[in-house]
Formats: structure tokens, C-alpha cells, sequence
């Protein structure tokens, strides 16, 4: 689990995220209530993920196939906060359907549950990829925002922008089977868990903001 420094600070990273967002839980606005949740998600499902492979010795590749559904429909419930708009829970919808179909066509057809599930994470990628870009066009039209870098929705959608289309080439390298090369490219997976604790680190620092502004329009009414 802590094999490696870079393995490290994103266990670290993750389990820091985890307990503030917990002890923050109930003092955020809807969105930043459901980000705290996908942190803890994330945790429990890492936890349970090394519980099978380090302690049971078992294939922990089911943990990984279910991570991210579960993942996506807790972010589509995030967009659908920050958006706050009917078309875009309409498309935020057809996204969730269009990600669990092919998820379905992919473990039948290209990757069972026992093996990874590359092509879900890469399509997950690259629809919060689509997200992010969408919902800063947003935040750019709306003139409620102040200062930009003082909102919690920015640091978010900041961290997705970030960390996904990383995400993309990590799992595509999966896909073609690079990393069972003699040499593999070990490197990108280490930038990637280097990522992996800066997501969740941003996602710390977005939802303390949230708090903290939430309780200062608290104190002003």
C-alpha cells in the first residue's frame, strides 16, 4: 500500500481529504455535501480494495470495476448542483445512462469484472472532461462570482480539468498493455498518484472554502 514515496503521499493525501471532509460534512452547501461523500467513498472503496489484495491475497479488480460508476453518479449529482439548471440535468441524465450502458457492453463484450476496466475510466474521463469545460463557460457568464479565485467551484472544476485528461493516457496505457513491457514506463503512474493527491487535496481546499463562505453569508443575515 505505502510501497512506494509516491504511494505515499497519495495514500496520505486521500485519508487527510477524507477526515476533513467528514468533519465538515454537514456544514457545506448540497454540492460540496456530495464531494465530501465521493471522498469518503474513494476511501472506503481503497480500503476495502487493499483489505483484499494485501491482507486476503485476492484480486481486488471487482473494487476497481464498481469504483467508478458509483464515482460518476456522484458527480453527475455534483454538476447538477453547480449547474443548477433542468436542461443540465437532462444531459447530466443521458450521461449517467450512456456511461452504465457502455459499462454493461464492456463487461460483456471487451473487459469482465475480473480484469480492469480501462475503457470505462477513459470514458469517464473524458466526460468530466466535458463537464469541467462546460461549467467554466458558466462560471464565466454568471457575474455573481467576485473574485474567481476565492470560490470553491473554481478549485473544483479546476482539479477535474487537471487530473482527467492525465487519467486518459494512464488508462490507455493500461488498454495496449504498455506497462507489461520490459521497461515499462513507470514514471506517468508515479505522476499519476502524484495527481491522484493533488485531486484530492484541491477537493479539501474547495470544500474548506465552501465552509468558510457559507459561514459568512450565515453571519451576515
Amino acid at each position: 500500500m505505502f510501497t512506494t514515496s509516491y504511494h505515499s503521499f497519495y495514500y496520505i493525501s486521500l485519508l487527510l481529504a477524507a477526515l476533513i471532509s467528514g468533519f465538515l460534512l454537514r456544514r457545506t452547501t448540497p454540492a460540496f455535501k456530495w464531494l465530501s461523500i465521493l471522498v469518503l467513498y474513494t476511501v472506503t472503496s481503497e480500503s476495502v480494495a487493499a483489505y483484499l489484495k494485501y491482507s486476503l491475497g485476492q484480486t481486488n479488480n471487482l473494487v476497481y470495476n464498481i469504483y467508478p460508476f458509483v464515482q460518476f453518479v456522484l458527480y453527475a449529482v455534483i454538476y447538477s448542483f453547480l449547474f443548477n439548471s433542468k436542461l443540465w440535468n437532462r444531459v447530466l441524465l443521458v450521461f449517467v445512462l450512456v456511461f452504465f450502458s457502455a459499462g454493461v457492453l464492456n463487461t460483456l463484450f471487451f473487459e469482465p469484472l475480473t480484469s480492469s476496466n480501462t475503457n470505462s475510466m477513459i470514458l469517464e474521463s473524458l466526460l468530466l472532461v466535458f463537464l469541467s469545460l462546460s461549467l467554466f463557460n458558466k462560471i464565466r457568464n454568471d457575474s455573481e462570482y467576485d473574485s474567481i479565485l476565492k470560490e470553491s467551484i473554481f478549485w473544483f472544476n479546476c482539479a477535474i480539468l487537471l487530473y482527467y485528461p492525465f487519467t486518459i493516457l494512464i488508462w490507455g496505457f493500461h488498454s495496449i498493455k504498455v506497462y507489461q513491457l520490459e521497461n515499462p514506463p513507470l514514471i506517468i503512474y508515479y505522476i499519476n498518484l502524484v495527481f491522484s493527491g493533488l485531486l484530492y487535496l484541491t477537493f479539501t481546499a474547495a470544500i474548506i472554502m465552501n465552509v468558510v463562505k457559507r459561514g459568512k453569508k450565515s453571519n451576515l443575515k
